[in-house]
């Protein structure tokens, strides 16, 4: 790849970089210094939604109704405004040149301030020259989510989902589906075809989430070592046309899934997968999952909360890598812990990606905890469960 080349992370543009110009790499925004000249060019990028690039950048421009020698002319497909400004800022000179760059709803302006005596340089010309807008970017985060919530609607014959914000969708009371995966799987796939449906290729996504393709997995000594349990609201994802893998964990309250975990998206396993498995069960399913799980956990991190005296009374897991809850099943987690905080424990599991197991003994903090996890899963992303239960040496157990 040319290292003079900057590519946009978005895919929107690239910069062929003149010699002699460096980004700054302490600017918060894109911005260009060449040590021959005595000022700065920024870049700054936008999009409009799809199909709209009505709004004409150089019109909203600071100093636009100053502006001298303006030049309009087009590039590559690119509609380009040019124009210049001289004038006074306390008492001291202040030189502007502004160009703006319009392809589709993508817009980008470029502008240089420095001492007159410098602006005519022509490297900053040739920074501009070496812009290039992409004929057809990938689509961005607001209209992929809008596209998401239609496909989800129609795959799984459902209302149309709220969206909550970009790449987040609001799929029952208190369950929220997160497109981060998918939309990092379009752009992959965008760079290899800048055609790529994303429709089509949100369609699969939630196919293979939900198991509902007749796309084979493979030979289970393939995938087993993907394989990894989770802990889910009580019958989560029971109306998905092929039922998936389920075991109770507490009657009405929790259930235990297993999912294959792709490193872009966890596909749940269903009684179809297992059925296309020779001389697998459903028993050799959830075994490999713990022992993945297990293995996933040996080096993990534990934030102890501790008494007045220092002894510690609660413990947090929080490591985010979507599986803090699901650790509830794991059968180490109360011989472990036990030795640390003491015999009678009790255990939250608000989200996917937080669990917090504690002493039953100090009411206080039981009372504490309690609301907590409360409020945790009426507000947070992934929600679970707003109780406690009993961790034993048995598993869990309704409080």
């Amino acid at each position: 790849m040319d290292e003079r080349l900057y590519r946009d992370p978005s895919r929107l543009f690239t910069i062929r970089v003149p010699a002699g110009f460096e980004r700054d790499p302490r600017a918060k925004s894109l911005v260009f210094r060449h040590p021959g000249i005595d000022g700065a060019v920024t870049v700054s990028c936008l999009r409009h939604r799809i199909d709209d690039a009505s709004v004409n950048l150089f019109d909203a421009l600071p100093s636009r109704d100053n502006m001298q020698h303006m030049q309009r002319y087009q590039r590559e497909g690119m509609n380009i405004i040019y124009g210049d400004y001289e004038g006074t800022l306390k008492n001291e000179e202040e030189y502007w040149r502004w160009w703006t760059l319009q392809r589709g709803p993508v817009g980008i302006v470029v502008s240089f301030n420095g001492s007159p005596d410098t602006a005519d340089e022509k490297s900053v010309d040739e920074l501009v020259n070496g812009i290039h807008i992409i004929e057809r970017p990938p689509i961005g985060a607001e209209d992929f989510t809008q596209r998401a919530a239609e496909v989800y609607a129609k795959s799984l014959n459902k209302a149309t989902p709220a969206i909550l914000r970009p790449l987040e969708l609001s799929t029952g009371e208190k369950s929220v589906l997160r497109l981060d995966n998918a939309y990092i799987g379009y752009l992959d796939a965008w760079d290899k075809d800048d055609r790529t449906d994303p429709v089509e290729l949100l369609t699969g996504w939630l196919e293979l989430l939900w198991g509902e393709q007749d796309k084979d997995l493979g030979p289970f000594d393939d995938v087993r070592s993907m394989i990894y349990p989770v802990v889910r609201a009580a019958g989560y994802g029971s109306d998905t046309k092929v039922p998936v893998l389920r075991r109770e964990v507490v009657p009405g309250d929790l259930d235990l899934l297993a999912v294959v975990d792709t490193g872009r998206t966890l596909r749940f396993v269903s009684h179809d997968d297992l059925e296309r498995w020779d001389s697998v069960d459903e028993e050799d399913v959830f075994f490999y999952a713990r022992e993945n799980l297990s293995a996933l956990s040996q080096d993990m991190n534990l934030q102890a909360l501790t008494d007045n005296d220092g002894h510690p009374r609660a413990v947090i897991i929080a490591t985010h890598d979507s599986y803090d809850a699901s650790r509830l099943v794991l059968p180490e987690l109360y011989s472990k812990l036990s030795e640390v905080i003491g015999p009678n424990l009790l255990a939250g599991v608000p989200n996917r990606d937080f669990m917090i197991v504690l002493s039953a003994d100090d009411a206080e903090l039981v009372e504490n905890v309690g609301a907590q996890v409360k409020l945790d899963s009426e507000t947070r992303p992934y929600s679970i469960s707003s109780k406690l239960y009993k961790l034993t040496k048995d598993g869990v157990e309704a409080r």
